[in-house]
């Protein structure tokens, strides 16, 4: 981690965090990170070839589970902002809800031998009660960053630590998750994912409990005056900046998540590689670990959006090969998408840098400041994302003529690979648009958290 200082990431003594909170920010995030890259990465996969359930059933479980998001998301956010304890705003979430998210989470990959209603019905509800403790704990936890400085710079450092931390959590996933559940299973995938999710579920609540033990809030007014639901939706249409950060988190989150998904069919089927996909997502993830503190300190130099923007690109690149790629071998894949974590580094420090600073210029354009639900809406843009590609995703393979386990059709093979190249190609471009219209860079930020200074000392002196 002091490698992360030295890539030119201090910041001022008077707005230094210091490595000890710093470092346990970051450790939320693996813990969060291990719940969500194993659910983004092997839920699919564990329903419709682990657990029976079909294609697009499956994919109607996740997205009707993301329904109940949009009422979790923002209620937790708006119950966040109203909450005044010792301890803080946000941390006491991550304390009551570290426990009861790893338990949710270990639930849901233990289906028994359920007959198709019954699992199907039992996914769901799991699938619920895992959403809601998520909610409780992530939405919380994200809000923390614009809670514990306004910096930029400290931000962006911020942003590397957590994202190396995250990044760790999807290599762990990403290595072991296929090999090892067949370890633990002896052969038996279902009994394998269900003895790793426990072992996962409790290294992802640790680590949010020392992130709620080491990290810290200022002090805050325990009779400061909450903003009014009214003030708070203006604030919230007012606020162009993280409309864009919003977008580009739905748009970009589609494309990838269904890149994601059709990665392991992908080398399953199209390339009789099954084997190595703990390989090829080890070597993407470690990419990402190795470039995250290099954009970091590019963010200082050339700016968040010129990072951002350079990320959106890499990508769109990237996808394009993986479609015209005429040598459709493992290492040759593998090799394409090592560069393309280059770009989704790039764009996981920009989005997570630039968010805090959107909660200022909803501030500076209204007058009223929430983290939490900015924060809260984020979580949900994630979630949203999530749902809608998993749902897209069962539709495609249906379309597709996808069979679990069956030697597949030219038209699933070409389907799959149109998951993998196409779909995100198209994302990748449309959120490069996007980001080209995002205008509050660093310096602007500056102007603004300087003015809401100026408009409150001029208010105390009243």
């Amino acid at each position: 981690m002091n490698s992360i200082a030295s890539q030119g990431l201090s910041v001022s003594p008077a707005t230094q965090i210091g490595f000890g909170r710093r470092a346990g920010f970051g450790l939320g995030d693996f813990g969060i990170n291990i719940f969500w890259n194993m659910t983004n990465l092997f839920a699919m996969f564990f329903y419709t070839d682990v657990a029976g359930l079909p294609n697009f059933m499956a994919g109607l479980v996740i997205f009707g589970a993301m329904l109940w998001d949009a009422v979790t998301d923002p209620l937790v956010g708006l119950l966040a902002d109203r909450t005044r304890t010792r301890l803080g705003r946000f941390r006491p979430y991550l304390f009551l809800g570290a426990i009861p998210l790893g338990l949710s989470f270990m639930f849901m990959f233990r289906t028994g031998n359920l007959e198709l209603g019954a699992l199907a019905l039992y996914a769901f509800a799991t699938q619920i009660i895992f959403r809601t403790f998520y909610t409780v704990v992530s939405v919380p936890y994200g809000s923390l960053s614009a809670r514990m400085t306004k910096d930029p710079n400290e931000r962006s450092a911020l942003a590397v630590y957590r994202m190396v931390f995250a990044t760790t959590a999807g290599i762990l996933i990403a290595a072991f998750t296929r090999d090892g559940a067949a370890v633990l299973g002896g052969g038996d995938l279902k009994l394998g994912f269900e003895r790793l999710a426990m072992v996962y579920a409790a290294l992802g609540a640790a680590a949010v409990l020392a992130c709620a033990v080491f990290t810290r809030e200022p002090d805050i007014d325990q009779n400061e005056p909450s903003a009014a639901l009214r003030d708070q939706a203006r604030m919230m249409r007012q606020n162009s900046a993280f409309w864009i950060v919003f977008a580009t988190t739905v748009i970009g989150g589609i494309g990838s998540t269904i890149a994601g998904k059709a990665m392991l069919y992908y080398l399953k089927y199209n390339l009789n590689a099954e084997h190595l996909f703990g390989v090829v997502m080890f070597s993407i993830t470690l990419m990402v670990m190795f470039c995250v503190p290099i954009w970091g300190f590019l963010s200082r130099r050339i700016g968040k959006r010129a990072v951002w923007a350079c990320g959106a690109s890499i990508s769109a690149i990237t996808t394009a090969l993986l479609f015209f790629n005429p040598v459709e071998t493992a290492l040759v894949v593998t090799l394409i998408l090592i560069f393309g974590a280059i770009g989704s580094s790039a764009s996981y420090v920009s989005v997570w840098s630039t968010l805090p600073d959107t909660v200022e210029y909803g501030e500076w354009k209204t007058g009223v400041r929430s983290e939490s639900l900015v924060f809260g809406a984020i979580a949900f843009a994630q979630k949203l994302s999530l749902g809608v590609a998993t749902l897209f995703s069962g539709f495609l393979l249906d379309a597709f003529g996808y069979v679990a386990n069956q030697e597949q059709t030219p038209q699933a093979l070409m389907g799959l690979k149109l998951m993998i190249s196409v779909i995100p190609f198209m994302a990748a471009i449309t959120c490069l648009v996007l980001i080209l219209n995002y205008k509050l860079d660093q310096a602007r930020h500056r102007e603004i958290v300087r003015d809401i200074e100026l408009r409150e000392s001029h208010s105390d002196s009243q």
